[in-house]
């Protein structure tokens, strides 16, 4: 039975990457993170400044403030996600920025980081990368992290993977994916994968985006292809529990889109509140992006075929589905 293999980022200084065959993107998503957002890019270029990874890319998910602007001035590049496959309408969350940064990227391993930690961020992308870049066997790294809590909660204590993971997402993963409770952080948004296995899994949007990709990726490879590696510690920025309901909801659709049975998973409703208004949110799951690739291929041949022969269509490109 394969086992999940832990690491640390300190298995992978520097030198390390001296010999790398690999190209690493760096993909940091963003929506109105201009407090924080340079300190991450700044991170980011100075790896890539060192040859250690290739470029730093920040998705901007329609920020409201100047996250674009400042991370365009620390030196990444930098995505509008709403101008990417503008034909599926707004950007529905997290985990649609991510996959729509799979369209721009062009690099071989892709290092997901989240714009709004505090912490060794050198680290955190070395230990990401490494393991992709130094070992060939591996196609997913899993980023595991404790947090330094903004409360003062005990920094010894091992239950720290935030309110979500620990009261609603470990307990189903313990009743029903057993095989995944091993993760120390397993809705942790700190993560890296092969570019063709990202592109070859389906991602849903929003917050449903971890535990979504989880289940595919180790469905997909399994275990003895994934590793999981210590990044030490991090402050993010604390949420309070009004932000945080959503978010569980979110994640509990996922994991009932990916493990329980067709037949028993409700359609997707908007989080409730009496007395409260939240922002309403959809969630939908997006196709892989080689699926897409090959239809857009396949498209494009069409249309060339159709303008050789005298044909001509206005119609646009049909779309999968999953992907509206």
């Amino acid at each position: 039975m394969a086992t999940l293999r832990r690491l640390a980022a300190a298995d992978f200084p520097p030198e390390a990457f001296a010999h790398r065959t690999r190209t690493v993107s760096l993909v940091i998503p963003a929506w109105n993170e201009a407090a924080g957002i340079v300190t991450t890019v700044t991170a980011g270029v100075r790896l890539r400044d060192r040859g250690l990874i290739d470029d730093v890319v920040v998705v901007d998910g329609g920020s409201g403030d100047d996250t674009a602007a400042l991370a365009g001035k620390a030196g990444a590049t930098v995505v509008e996600a709403a101008g990417v496959r503008s034909d599926l309408g707004p950007v529905l969350g997290k985990g649609d920025s991510l996959w729509r940064s799979l369209h721009v990227v062009d690099t071989d391993v892709v290092v997901f980081l989240d714009a709004d930690l505090r912490g060794d961020l050198d680290a955190f992308v070395r230990g990401l990368a490494g393991p992709l870049v130094v070992d060939g066997t591996v196609a997913f790294v899993k980023g595991a992290f404790h947090r330094i809590a903004p409360d003062g909660a005990d920094p010894a204590d091992p239950h720290d993977g935030g309110r979500v993971t620990e009261l609603m997402a470990r307990p189903l993963l313990n009743l029903w994916r057993p095989d995944l409770a091993a993760f120390y952080q397993p809705l942790g948004g700190q993560v890296a994968g092969t570019t063709e296995l990202l592109r070859s899994i389906p991602f849903l949007t929003g917050y449903a985006v971890e535990i979504g990709l989880l289940v595919d990726v180790i469905d997909r490879v399994g275990l003895d292809r994934v590793a999981e590696v210590e990044l030490g510690t991090l402050r993010n920025r604390p949420r309070p529990t009004g932000d945080l309901a959503p978010m569980a909801q979110e994640v509990l659709y996922g994991f009932a889109r990916r493990v329980l049975p067709a037949a028993v998973v409700p359609p997707w409703r908007p989080y409730v509140h009496p007395g409260v208004d939240h922002a309403p949110t959809t969630v939908v799951e997006r196709p892989p992006q080689e699926r897409v690739q090959a239809r857009d291929d396949g498209s494009r041949r069409s249309s060339t075929g159709s303008s050789a022969s005298g044909a001509s269509s206005d119609r646009p490109a049909s779309t999968d589905a999953t992907a509206r």
